[in-house]
């Protein structure tokens, strides 16, 4: 389906105007998606996001704040969602012993888990999702779409 079926809109006032809402589209469907695979584990995105960090602290504890830097949205209440996944027995968090303030996660066995459980299913979902692009295609978007990270970090920066 075309973008223009999904908007019910047959004109654009450019090209840029199209290429910002196909974006914003196919980032939408690509998180309905995750969430469909998700959901019966009972796991959200930015749950799966933090486990997925944790698991690459490769056991080294990581403080929450540092957690947030490293999140796809770290608009997300960073707390919270240590607060659900150690109420789920997937993390573990301990005071830090020299900054009270500061707490340390570290993923858990059954965190663990959970993850290996999902990589394939979203690994899979990764896939189908691309089918029909090349190698070639890959490293295109990603490098046009790099342009598009950088000007959203330009605009973004509260020094400019």
């Amino acid at each position: 389906m075309k973008l223009e079926d999904h908007l019910h809109q047959s004109t654009f006032s450019d090209g840029f105007q199209k290429l910002h809402l196909h974006i914003l589209v196919v980032a939408r469907q690509l998180d309905l998606l995750a969430r469909r695979i998700l959901q019966p584990h009972g796991i959200t995105p930015p749950q799966y996001n933090v486990l997925r960090i944790l698991r690459g602290q490769d056991g080294t504890p990581i403080a929450v704040q540092s957690l947030a830097a490293r999140m796809v949205d770290p608009s997300s209440n960073t707390s919270r969602i240590v607060d659900k996944l150690v109420d789920k027995g997937w993390a573990d968090r301990q005071v830090c012993p020299t900054d009270r303030r500061r707490a340390d996660v570290r993923i858990t066995d059954s965190g663990l888990a959970i993850l290996a459980d999902l990589d394939r299913p979203m690994q899979a979902l990764g896939t189908d999702t691309m089918t029909g692009l090349t190698p070639d295609h890959a490293t295109e978007l990603n490098a046009a779409l790099s342009k598009v990270l950088n000007n959203t970090d330009d605009l973004l920066d509260p020094q400019s």
